[in-house]
């Protein structure tokens, strides 16, 4: 039989242990609840979001600005990674249409070599996204 110290024990230990949990808990719901949408709001701020995410080499928000449905999950930060050095002159971020259709273009110099990426933008649940599939027209040469 347990003596009164080892079941006040075992009753704390249970204590401590759904404290934990619901501590673990809590955490994650806040996490996911704080969230930032993906995508962003308009055209205009979904170029400005690229072009700070590039000039700040930040991956993680590159990445959250694409459907992801279209893209790996370290697609971005693949991408910041190829960029190199920064360059002096700071890649641009630029909108172009083609046939109706929105694209965000990155071009400049990235270390010694120049640098043109085209990503198509669409909506999805009323924010505008980028694209990952390859464009099919060359936004790059005009």
């Amino acid at each position: 039989m347990k003596s009164e110290k080892q079941k006040w024990r075992s009753r704390l230990g249970l204590i401590v242990l759904l404290a934990g949990l619901a501590t673990w808990l809590g955490v994650i719901c806040y996490s996911i609840a704080t969230e930032p949408p993906k995508g962003a709001p308009n055209l205009q701020a979904l170029r400005a979001d690229v072009q700070k995410a590039v000039h700040d080499e930040d991956g993680d928000t590159l990445q959250n600005l694409f459907d992801e449905d279209t893209v790996s999950d370290g697609y971005a930060g693949s991408y910041v990674k190829k960029l190199g050095p920064k360059p002096v002159e700071p890649l641009q971020a630029v909108v172009k249409r083609r046939y109706g259709t929105s694209f965000v273009v990155v071009s400049g110099t990235a270390g010694q070599r120049p640098l043109c990426t085209a990503w198509q933008v669409k909506e999805k649940d009323g924010r505008q996204l980028l694209d990952g599939v390859a464009p099919a027209w060359n936004l790059c040469s005009d």
